[in-house]
């Protein structure tokens, strides 16, 4: 046994506590202890540092320095790869609860994956939504009511017929949507949605809004993206995509459809996508995400004509058209420029609707399938606090085709047909969300809007057949698309304009304009509106 070794040996012993009082070592290492001081009396020499022990055997020359730094060197490596060692163990340790854990967790999923096995859902429930859109209104106001026009005898007109008001207060539900909506293969879909109304009995029935085959054709290129084809009671172009952009349908009818000029569902087949792929994020940068091809959108359909609560009376089919561009997507990208446009005859072939008592003789007078034309212009600019919009619009008659000329016109010969009467309109809205949060979310907007509409715009019957409609108020965002609208509306009607409860919140498609109702003064309406949205 070498000195190093033994040395070495016997410093182990030390810290595991070998030795014992009784030991025979223990005088001659006295000894030597003693020996070894009286050496290197005054000599501090090379410790090694931080062991007690091995500096006490360099002090009494058991060790030297050199000697003492190897066998903290070997001692080191020993603690090194008794380390190494219980490492080993723990990570074993470790792999061996992690396995045992991984096969229990699978065993439980496997478990779960046979009772869900053992409960399919039913294949008719597969790919199907049901969702709810109601309004529930009240309002309270006043109504123009029609007395009738002017009184005439031999010597003329006598005197000049003013009509009178009355006032209301009622609950109304204006919409009652039950929306199904079905995916049957990923390329074809299919809705129905029967609207709750209240007819002129008072009582509930479900009317049919919407009942069609949707089909997903790929997109043709880069260009038309996104594409959707309607077959059945389906969406014109129009009014969906303004209702989508203004929020605030259950205030009342969008500017042309509150003029009367057509509803918004209709008998045919359509097809509508985007140009050019999505606008990234658009429900981020533009606050919604309908309608959101990235270089604007397009709609083309065709119809029977008459709208989705009307038979059609004539054989002739309406094209509608609608051309979205977003020219800026990049720089300003909640702009958007769109022209609507509209061709066809108005549902109307009586030959008796427009008789007047200027025409006793009784002449026959046909109002077979008066035009029906449309031109519309949009600009608008959405942003997520903000939303902007100014239309133009000008018809050629009207869905119903009842805005027309009528026999019997001073000046006029009495002829074999009816022609329509030019309209036109205009209408500007805005939509601000206010900076003021509650519940954490910035809840509540305030919006102004004014329409601007003359039924005859070329005064061929009328001199001032035409309203001013202004409605401002604010709406408070509930939850996601349920709202609450507080909303204050008033109605300047021209001395010619003749419509029973004026234009209301519902639009009309009646005769709003004709020599017979000439005087009619039905000065203004107006009313304070509470509705509740309900959507989900």
């Amino acid at each position: 046994m070498t000195t190093k070794f033994r040395t070495l040996w016997f410093w182990r012993r030390y810290h595991r506590g070998g030795f014992r009082q009784s030991s025979p070592w223990l005088p001659v290492l006295l000894l030597l202890g003693v020996f070894a001081w009286s050496l290197t009396s005054g000599v501090e020499g090379v410790r090694a540092a931080g062991d007690p022990l091995l500096e006490v055997l360099i002090r009494k020359g058991v060790l030297t320095p050199e000697e003492a730094s190897q066998i903290r060197k070997e001692a080191n490596e020993l603690e090194k790869e008794r380390d190494k060692r219980v490492d080993k163990k723990v990570t074993e340790v470790e792999q061996k609860v992690n396995s045992q854990v991984d096969q229990k967790v699978a065993t439980v999923e496997k478990q779960v994956e046979k009772k869900a096995a053992d409960w399919k859902l039913p294949e008719a429930l597969k790919g199907l939504k049901v969702g709810v859109l109601a309004y529930v209104d009240y309002s309270a106001g006043a109504r123009p009511i029609f007395m009738g026009p002017p009184l005439y005898t031999s010597a003329g007109k006598v005197g000049r017929n003013v009509s009178g008001h009355t006032g209301y207060n009622q609950w109304t539900l204006q919409r009652g949507y039950l929306n199904i909506e079905k995916e049957i293969t990923p390329w074809l879909h299919a809705r129905y949605t029967p609207d709750l109304t209240q007819d002129s009995t008072g009582d509930w029935k479900f009317r049919q809004k919407y009942l069609y085959a949707e089909l997903r054709p790929p997109n043709a290129g880069k260009v038309l993206t996104q594409m959707k084809g309607e077959i059945g009671l389906g969406h014109i172009p129009w009014l969906d995509f303004e209702e989508h952009i203004n929020p605030y349908r259950a205030q009342g009818t969008m500017p042309i459809e509150r003029a009367g000029v057509f509803n918004s569902a209709d008998l045919g087949v359509n097809i509508r996508g985007n140009f050019g792929g999505r606008l990234a994020d658009a429900k981020q940068i533009v606050g919604n995400d309908h309608y959101d091809g990235r270089y604007g959108s397009w709609h083309i359909g065709v119809y029977n004509g008459a709208g989705y609560h009307a038979t059609e009376v004539n054989e002739n089919k309406p094209v509608e058209y609608r051309f979205t561009v977003r020219p800026l997507p990049d720089y300003l990208p909640g702009f958007q420029a769109t022209y609507f446009g509209l061709y066809g005859k108005g549902n109307n072939t009586s030959a008796s609707s427009f008789t007047t008592t200027a025409n006793p003789s009784g002449t026959p007078f046909y109002n077979y399938s008066p035009d029906w034309i449309i031109h519309e212009g949009f600009l608008s600019y959405q942003h997520p606090w903000f939303t902007l919009i100014a239309q133009m619009f000008a018809s050629k008659g009207n869905q119903g085709g009842n805005w027309t000329t009528t026999p019997g016109i001073p000046g006029l010969p009495i002829g074999r047909r009816a022609n329509s009467l030019w309209t036109q309109g205009y209408s500007v809205f805005a939509d601000v969300k206010i900076p003021i949060k509650i519940l954490n979310e910035n809840r509540l907007h305030a919006f102004y809007r004014t329409d601007w509409f003359n039924a005859d715009q070329d005064h061929v019957i009328a001199r001032s057949a035409k309203y001013t409609k202004l409605i401002t108020g604010t709406a408070f965002q509930v939850y996601k698309n349920n709202l609450i609208l507080l909303a204050f509306e008033k109605t300047w009607y021209g001395q010619d304009y003749a419509i029973q409860g004026g234009t209301g919140y519902n639009g009309t498609g009646s005769r709003v304009v004709a020599p017979g109702t000439n005087g009619s003064n039905l000065g203004t309406d107006q009313r304070i509106q509470t509705v509740y949205q309900i959507s989900y």
